[in-house]
């Protein structure tokens, strides 16, 4: 995860693509709010946690 996060970061810095600011507030509090307006922007999460989680279990001894 740390390598893709990197690549990604690195492309969008060489391609001057504006990217989100980590919200400082709780979600309660609003903090995504902005964020999750974008078009496809909750889908993109849904995606990046499923992908995520989906790693993390294939990391648990005895999973495959």
């Amino acid at each position: 995860m740390i390598d893709e996060t990197s690549a990604w970061l690195t492309w969008a810095q060489d391609n001057k693509v504006e990217t989100p600011r980590i919200p400082t507030a709780r979600v309660d509090k609003g903090g995504f709010t902005k964020l999750l307006q974008s078009p496809g922007s909750r889908a993109a999460v849904y995606h990046w946690w499923s992908r995520s989680l989906e790693i993390v279990n294939k990391l648990k001894p005895g999973k495959k």
